[in-house]
């Protein structure tokens, strides 16, 4: 299994297979051969064939498989790593769960107390 956090030129012998995760929002660019890919969770799979290109949208992983000799470009959908979009989604839940607790206790008394 891998994981791209930067532009990656990978080639890979018919028949190869190869697992990309943290794939959602990244782009591959095949440069020659064909591939085949499939996405976890997705309906279908793909061909890529060569001067074609792909985004991956709301796939946690991607397997992708060589048809014929492949050589292709992986490109993350950002140039945040893994560790970086994890850290942002969990201040971003810690703010928001503090500003839940910071109006709490006057959400929980009575509208005549209020007055």
């Amino acid at each position: 299994m891998n994981t791209v956090t930067i532009p990656t030129r990978i080639q890979l012998a018919a028949r190869e297979l190869m697992a990309l995760d943290n794939a959602e929002g990244a782009r591959i660019e095949c440069v020659s051969g064909e591939l085949w890919v499939t996405t976890e969770g997705g309906a279908g799979d793909l061909i890529v064939a060569a001067g074609e290109r792909l985004e991956l949208k709301e796939a946690p992983r991607a397997f992708i498989s060589a048809l014929r000799s492949a050589q292709f470009v992986v490109t993350p959908a950002d140039s945040r790593s893994p560790v970086r979009r994890l850290a942002a989604r969990c201040a971003a839940k810690c703010y928001d769960l503090y500003r839940r607790w910071q109006h709490a206790p006057v959400a929980a008394m009575p509208v005549v107390w209020l007055r």
